[in-house]
This record gives structure tokens, sequence and C-alpha cells, in this order.
């Protein structure tokens, strides 16, 4: 651990970023974990060990699984309508934007769960797509910043199962698990999921981890100067809507539990919990010869034009993104990822049986800065294998 926490708080130096947190785990055990960094712009308060994070995005990977729990209760259908399962998904509209005009169009096909699953239902986001972007400062649509689940209510911008478009899609997966189970989704997430996992830290509801347990949130200027924007981005109550594509806390510990799930092939303690045929589906490609294109930022502020791993062919599974090569030094082809946009990330790779998340809490979300802390902690626990296999064996 010594070593991991020397490679990051030098590239948290070079690359200005203030803090992180980090666990990496293999198919049996947490192998290390811990925090380096400073919460405050005067570097006066290390970030404590029992943080937790918004992890955004990484929302995404849990809602999937606990949907993919419910469809092997339930016998659902992974091909079927969406609309048979909620009434939302009905009379859907696709929106073409041309010379500055928005007309809509009925789609030529259903959206599917495994759409929904995918991102290749037709839905976006704002900060992704220009139609979108145009809408939102039109006023015809609210931001993903809406507390109420108002963003759902998108029209497609793309006709179902032709584009990849990251989206709103696993954010009506868990409005699905919502309406099937009769539950919230925090308390069947958290049945389901979270206490079979042990993920004692990990909720949809802050105020039962406490909110004081989060780090402060900042933004990247151009000057690369930090600013402090916690309170633009205060945490939703969840009364009325938990938004299921982003909108998890957790820790990086909680975290690498559910990564060690899929790299013991779905077992937990050596117990089945999910069954490996599911494991399959989700880890992989699930989009066919449909490719994962760089997604350009209507707004740079949370985005930066960048992306991962741009040197690499990508594909998607159910709530993955899939390397179809090996990164020299790093991740084999194959191997699962995906990130949130505070800038937190993980990884499972099972042909070399590690797994990782890195969790800061900065913005814009692909920002250089970021993307080498996270290179550099990547690097060494790969480089660091040998030793990360003895740690195991005793």
């Amino acid at each position: 651990m010594e070593k991991i926490n020397q490679v990051l708080e030098a590239a948290l130096e070079e690359s200005k970023i203030p803090y992180a947190a980090y666990a990496v785990t293999n198919s049996k055990e947490t192998l290390l974990s811990g925090s380096v960094g400073f919460t405050d712009l005067e570097k006066t308060s290390p970030l404590n060990s029992d943080a937790v994070f918004r992890i955004a995005s990484m929302s995404k990977a849990l809602t999937s699984t606990a949907f993919m729990l419910m469809a092997q209760e339930k016998n659902l259908d992974l091909h079927s309508p969406a609309e048979n399962y909620i009434d939302g998904l009905k009379n859907l509209q696709v929106a073409d934007l041309k010379d500055g005009q928005i007309s809509y169009s009925k789609p030529d096909s259903k959206v599917t769960l495994h759409h929904l699953l995918t991102h290749t239902s037709g839905f976006g986001y704002d900060f992704h797509h220009e139609t979108l972007s145009h809408l939102l400062l039109d006023e015809k649509i609210v931001s993903l910043l809406d507390k109420e689940g108002k963003f759902l209510e998108a029209p497609l911008i793309e006709q179902p199962g032709k584009f990849w478009h990251y989206g709103i899609g696993v954010g009506w997966i868990g409005k699905i698990i919502e309406n099937l189970s009769g539950q919230s989704l925090n308390d069947y997430m958290t049945e389901k999921l979270f206490k079979p996992l042990s993920m004692d830290d990990t909720s949809f509801d802050i105020s039962t981890l406490g909110e004081e347990r989060l780090p402060n949130l900042y933004s990247i200027g151009e000057d690369e100067s930090l600013v402090d924007i916690s309170e633009l981005m205060s945490p939703p109550q969840i009364e009325d809507f938990a938004y299921g594509g982003g909108g998890v806390f957790s820790t990086p510990n909680d975290y690498a539990k559910f990564l060690r799930m899929f790299l013991s092939q779905g077992k937990i303690d050596g117990s089945e919990f999910l069954p490996s045929n599911i494991i399959s589906k989700m880890t992989k490609n699930q989009i066919g010869n449909l490719i994962v294109p760089f997604q350009p930022s209507y707004n740079p502020i949370i985005i930066s034009p960048n992306e991962w791993f741009p040197e690499i062919e990508k594909k998607w599974g159910y709530s993955f993104m899939i390397n179809m090569e090996d990164i020299p030094g790093r991740r084999t082809k194959g191997s699962c990822a995906w990130s949130g946009i505070m800038n937190t990330f993980f990884w499972f790779d099972q042909e070399k049986d590690i797994g990782g998340t890195i969790m800061m809490q900065i913005a814009p979300c692909y920002h250089e800065n970021p993307k080498q802390v996270l290179k550099r902690f990547k690097e060494c626990v790969y480089s660091e294998t040998d030793l990360l296999k003895s740690l195991s064996a005793t």
C-alpha cells in the first residue's frame, strides 16, 4: 500500500487534484485500500478513511445488476418492449435538429429492455448531444440536476437499436424495478444487492450514511485553479425519485465487494449469488457491430471534450465498457470498466483476477488531470501484481 500511496500522492500533486481514495480486490478479498490528499485547498483536512463518494454513473452497473436479478426471478425477456413494464415509455418520439429547428417523428421500432441496458435505446444526455442541448436551452427539457427526475421525459435522439449513445436508459431501468417490485429503488437494491454483498456504506439516501462524510467537490478552471462547487451539487432527497443511472453514494471498499462478485463468477463467499450465465451476458459484447464512438461535449464545465482510452476499440455489455484489445501495462482484452461524472472509476479484469476503483470528486469528467491520476494508479496496481498475489496468499 505504501508504494501505491506514494504514486498517488505524486500524481495528485502533479495533476493538482486534491484527493483520492481507492480499493483493489481479487476474486477472494480486498487486497489494498486507502486514501490520500486533503479535502480542503489549504491542505489542513486529510481525506477521511470513511469518506462517502458521489459515484454518479458507477450507479448504472449496480442498478443493471439488480435488474438482472429481477429479470431472472420474473423470467423477463430482455428483448421485449420496455413499455410493457412502465407506461412512461409509451408514445415516445424521436427529436431531430435541423437548421436550428426541432422536428419530431415516431420511432420505427419499440425500445426494449436490452436497448435500455446497452445505451442503444436512442436516449441520450444533454451534455453529449446537440439536439438535447438545444432542447435544454429552449427549456423544453430539464437538466440532469433536476431532483424530481423529469429529465427522464426527454425524447429519443436516434432510432432504437441503430446507434450507441450514452444516456438515461438505465434511469428507466430503475423506474421499471420500482414498478415491478412495488418498492422504492433504494429499498429494492438494498434488499437484493447491497445487503447480500455487505455494502453497508452504499445507498441512494445520503442521510442514512451521513452527509458530513461527503468530501468537498471541486471544479477545474481554465487556468487549472480549483473552485469548490459542493453547494451546487447538493445531494437529492429521494422521497420522490432515486436515479438508477447516477444517484448512488458509496465507498471504494464497498464497491470493491461488488467488483469481487464479478471476479468470482457471481459468488459471495463461495456461494452462488448471480448465476454465471448472467455474469457472462453482462460482461460480453451486447451491441454487435455497433461502435462506442467519441461522445462530444456540449457542457465543458462538467464534461471535457475527451474520452477514456481513445487508443483502443471498445464495446458495451450490460452497463460495462469492454476492452476489445489489451491496454499495455494495464487491463487485458475483455476486461470491464466504467466511471462516474465526478471522476470516479472502476474496472475488473477477469483474466488477471484483479479489479479496483479510484474515487475523486472533481469536474469536469474526462479532464486530462484526473485521467493521469487514474493512469498512474492502474499502472502501479498492475506493476505490483506479484506482490498483490503474495498478499492474497497470506
